[in-house]
């Protein structure tokens, strides 16, 4: 496993929560009725497709700056990923003090996690920039998501858009 994916693993769902537009997806998705969801399905022009691809590239390689900043401030911090991984999961349960961590790794995971947090509201920036780039509303991406994430002949077609660039 590399340590990009390991990164990505625990350090991302515990610390970035807010980071992707998943979260804002999951609030789109209980705030619209399954009739306008299912309306919403029937309404995405090759267009949006096409920007909702673009933008889903775009955000790749935010994720994968981001990563690569988060990878910066461990190595930084001397803290490796996989004691990262199992303190940011501990703390996430509350459990943080069960850990088996020395006092320095402790304060290391401390200052690592503060500085990744401190980096949320700028990547959520850059999120939202990337989504917006060529016209496409946060709201029209979230809505395309949905359904993305539950239409496999609509993964192929964007996925087919996505590796035409």
């Amino acid at each position: 496993m590399s340590l990009f994916n390991k990164l990505k693993g625990a350090a991302i769902a515990a610390l970035m929560l807010g980071f992707s537009t998943a979260g804002t997806v999951a609030i789109a998705q209980e705030t619209t009725p399954p009739a306008q969801q299912q309306e919403a399905q029937q309404n995405f022009s090759d267009a949006d497709l096409q920007q909702f691809a673009d933008a889903s590239n775009r955000l790749m390689l935010v994720q994968q700056e981001g990563e690569k900043t988060m990878l910066g401030i461990l190595q930084e911090e001397n803290l490796s990923i996989d004691k990262f991984n199992e303190m940011a999961q501990a703390h996430q349960q509350q459990k943080l003090t069960e850990v088996d961590a020395t006092a320095e790794e402790m304060a290391a995971f401390n200052k690592a996690a503060q500085r990744m947090m401190d980096m949320q509201p700028e990547m959520q920036k850059e999120v939202e920039t990337a989504i917006q780039k060529d016209g496409m509303t946060l709201e029209k991406y979230e809505q395309i998501m949905m359904v993305y994430r539950q239409d496999p002949a609509l993964q192929e077609r964007v996925n087919q858009m996505m590796g035409q660039q």
